[in-house]
């Protein structure tokens, strides 16, 4: 919202960004200034949001869809009819497309909320989503990989819906894969175990810069396709409801297959003493659901007479497993 007023006042001439910020209503929490482009936004009551309609000409439903800020309703809790104005500050605040800005005439600065915008821009091939941590865009158009992959996250987060929860499940999966991609002690049992896949990932890494903001996107392709699964409800459930731990295997040996690994990658991870990330989940997984696994099984080996479809009759149905 900042970034957009200072580039209309700076289209008007005005002489100062903060003027028409400061005319948009009464600021409730501190005046605006011109640094505030770089960490801060601002909320707009309605009568606020009026005045950004005349200033612009263009009704509050086109600007909602430019501006995702405007979207959601924010009462003034001071309840006051004049326009104001409220101060906020956010991490999520980073620059847009350096390449798409710099199509624009003066090459203004471009500032956007991280969770409203795309992470990659599709018309130049570059990661555009940056930290304070992790500042530096990064051009993907040497790695398809990548940006499939992150395609394939935004159909998973449109099928499933709650977006915060596959974000939950891809931080899981993102840990497991970059443990993986750190276990490179030589003649370790990980390091054998792991050993095709480090030598994908540095054929990867050629294509991407020495930089720490590209270790995350190094193994984003594995970690989707492990979110995937961890999002598979039928899988989540068959985890969980496994009678012992040693019946867990075909789960770790289906998230082999599914990253392209041989058969022995799945036995290394059920059978291994090693507790990583992934084994972790598991074992949280099936913690949570061990009351409803003990009397399902305690059912099933006390019914009389013996009858081998009683367990998939009595399973509870995949949606209490999320």
């Amino acid at each position: 919202m900042v970034s957009y007023v200072f580039r209309l006042a700076a289209a008007n001439a005005l002489a100062r960004p903060t003027t028409l910020l400061r005319a948009l209503g009464e600021p409730l929490n501190g005046y605006p200034s011109a640094p505030m482009i770089h960490d801060r936004d601002v909320i707009l009551n309605a009568s606020a949001l009026a005045r950004l309609e005349t200033f612009t000409g263009l009704p509050a439903a086109q600007l909602r869809t430019a501006l995702p800020g405007l979207s959601t309703p924010r009462a003034d809790p001071l309840l006051r009819t004049g326009p104001t104005t409220r101060v906020f500050s956010s991490a999520a605040i980073r620059d847009h497309c350096h390449p798409c800005i710099a199509r624009i005439p003066g090459r203004p600065q471009v500032r956007v909320h991280g969770g409203e915008v795309p992470s990659i821009c599709r018309r130049h091939r570059r990661w555009i989503e940056t930290t304070n941590n992790h500042p530096d865009q990064i051009d993907l158009s040497g790695n398809i990989e990548i940006i499939t992959a992150h395609r394939r996250l935004d159909r998973l987060r449109s099928t499933v819906g709650d977006h915060a929860w596959v974000r939950e499940q891809l931080g899981h999966a993102g840990a497991a894969v970059l443990d993986w991609h750190l276990a490179r002690v030589r003649f370790s049992p990980s390091y054998y175990a792991f050993k095709n896949l480090h030598a994908r990932w540095d054929k990867r890494a050629a294509t991407l810069p020495q930089s720490k903001s590209a270790t995350s996107l190094l193994v984003l392709p594995e970690a989707v396709a492990l979110t995937e699964i961890l999002c598979d409800l039928e899988w989540r459930r068959r985890v969980a409801m496994a009678d012992y731990d040693h019946e867990v295997a075909p789960f770790y040996r289906h998230v082999g297959r599914r990253l392209g690994q041989p058969e022995r990658f799945g036995d290394r991870l059920a059978y291994s003493n090693r507790i990583d990330p992934l084994k972790s989940w598991v074992i949280e997984h099936r913690k949570r659901f061990r009351a409803v696994r003990e009397e399902h099984w305690h059912r099933v080996h006390t019914h009389r007479p013996y009858n081998p479809h009683f367990s998939n009759a009595i399973i509870p149905t995949i949606r209490h497993f999320k």
